[in-house]
């Protein structure tokens, strides 16, 4: 598109500036991704790995937010150094936390909510300006991207389009009117929109994938193009606003590519016998609220038996139970770890040599090579949330296959032909910058997602922590100067103002299942 003339924009900062390939986090999705972007250190230091995160001592996996992450952002470092800072839909930045400016949240965070504001104020004068309240994201339940249907209703894409245009002109539209009316130095905005037509839109531009028809081309063939579009005008936009002498730069958290098929791991372990489970249908006991009685007893837990038909996580037998599946990996039900724990903490490793040894063993349909390499905790993260992680990651067929927690498949694998998700990430991101003193049109390789905010930091003249990993990319300049690192220790876990509510993180999870990245 760019060598078509179609990204002016992009293309002007590629040209003016160094771009190249950016190297996602282990695992490439937006919460560890961003997260390693803002602070410059690894997963096993800030502990984000997901959307979700263990919550050890029990089986929980409840939704990460902005107190859970460890290390500083870069708009709280420079908010330390008087900058004046505005964040707009930037991920992992709910609750909004104290900086120097103004916070909207991005994801994860609520879909519709005053509290993803850093003031009521700005809530107040956001919502004027739309005349509704100001929408996070899409609501995705509508449009479950990960179930696979009989058929394919194709006429269900052209309102989840339109919802996701207009939400990301929408904030086009705040975008002049936020910073003429609340100035700042730094300015970060994530545009999710190339993100979310990629998850839905891929299959009816790639004709190579099981989803495609002449048809889904014809009337949707064009969204992610039109998506750029829509992404280079923002580009263009804040060109505009802050002129060619202040630095832009253009970072993406992760690439994108087909999603062809899932492996349902849960059936995997339990045919390998890792994993057992309840027998299904049962009579079981449910303490739930019942909704529809008025008042204090709506809220009042009422014991009643269900039958219960369909398996879920409640139904794992932990007593016999060594591996489960949680946050797109495998943990171990370690003894003393575990609340049910069943694996001795010395039996662990050769446990995980077992299962590494039987997915070598697996292929997918068509005869392909399964896995196509394990993580390695200790060489992918060092420090002392690196426990948080699962306990086995692995890549599966170039990315092109997920993991995915169905406990009622009926075979270990199943193609993406009419499920709504039909794109997923890829390690190749990009990095682009385009300010006065840096080198025109020169090409950077081997960057690294960590390296993003020391990069910038050493662009604009500013000390480096000594507590981040990532590497500045010195060579970036006309004329080079001395990397500057200022000796101080990594901040703890902080975060402000409240996380979800109980309702909020059910809408939230609701929605993060029916974009593909809960299970």
């Amino acid at each position: 598109m760019i060598d078509a003339g179609e990204l002016p924009y992009i293309a002007r900062i590629l040209e003016e500036g160094v771009s190249g390939e950016l190297e996602s986090e282990i695992p490439p999705i937006t919460p560890p991704a961003w997260t390693s972007m803002m602070t410059g250190v690894n997963p096993g230091k800030h502990g984000i790995f997901h959307f979700i995160r263990r919550e050890l001592g029990s089986y929980r996996c409840p939704l990460n937010d902005s107190s859970h992450f460890s290390g500083m952002d870069i708009g709280s470092i420079l908010s330390r150094q008087d900058w004046k800072v505005g964040l707009l839909n930037v991920p992992m930045t709910f609750p909004p936390y104290p900086v120097n400016g103004w916070t909207i949240s991005g994801v994860p965070c609520p879909l519709e909510s005053d509290s993803i504001f850093s003031s009521p104020s700005l809530a107040e004068e956001v919502q004027d300006l739309l005349g509704h309240p100001y929408e996070s994201d899409v609501n995705y339940v509508p449009w479950d991207g990960d179930t696979e249907p009989n058929q394919e209703d194709l006429s269900q894409y052209a309102s989840l389009r339109d919802e996701l245009f207009r939400l990301e002109k929408e904030r086009l539209e705040l975008l002049p009117i936020l910073l003429q009316r609340h100035p700042v130095d730094f300015f970060f905005t994530v545009i999710s929109i190339t993100d979310r037509c990629q998850h839905f839109f891929w299959k009816f531009q790639d004709r190579s994938h099981a989803g495609w028809s002449e048809e889904g081309e014809r009337l949707y063939g064009e969204v992610i193009r039109e998506a750029y579009h829509l992404a280079d005008a923002f580009v263009g936009k804040v060109i505009e606003l802050v002129g060619s002498a202040v630095p832009i730069a253009i970072v993406s958290d992760h690439g994108f590519g087909p999603q062809n098929w899932d492996f349902h791991v849960n059936r995997w372990l339990e045919e390998e016998e890792f994993l057992y489970r309840k027998p299904t249908p049962r009579w079981v006991l449910n303490t739930k609220p019942v909704s529809r009685f008025p008042g204090f007893l709506g809220k009042v837990p009422f014991p009643r038996l269900r039958r219960k038909s369909q398996t879920d996580f409640e139904d794992v037998d932990w007593s016999r139970t060594r591996a489960f599946s949680s946050l797109d990996g495998i943990c171990l039900n370690i003894k003393g770890r575990e609340p049910n724990g069943l694996v001795p903490e010395e039996q662990a490793q050769p446990l995980l040599n077992e299962i590494r040894h039987r997915l070598k063993k697996l292929t997918m349909p068509g005869g392909r090579k399964a896995v196509d390499w394990f993580v390695d905790l200790d060489e992918c993260y060092s420090g002392n949330r690196k426990q948080e992680a699962p306990d086995l990651q692995f890549q599966m067929g170039g990315l092109t296959c997920l993991l995915k927690d169905d406990w009622n498949s009926k075979t270990l694998f199943s193609e993406r032909r009419n499920a709504g998700i039909s794109g997923t990430h890829r390690f190749e991101g990009i990095f682009a910058l385009s300010a006065p003193g840096v080198k025109p049109s020169q090409k950077l390789s081997g960057m690294h997602i960590r390296d993003t905010t020391p990069t910038l930091f050493h662009a604009l003249g500013i000390p480096i922590p000594s507590w981040m990993e990532g590497k500045a990319q010195s060579r970036i300049l006309s004329k080079r100067r001395e990397v500057v690192i200022v000796e101080e220790s990594m901040p703890i876990p902080g975060g402000a103002g409240v996380g979800f509510t109980q309702q909020d993180s059910e809408k939230v999870e609701e929605s993060l299942r029916a974009l593909g990245y809960l299970q």
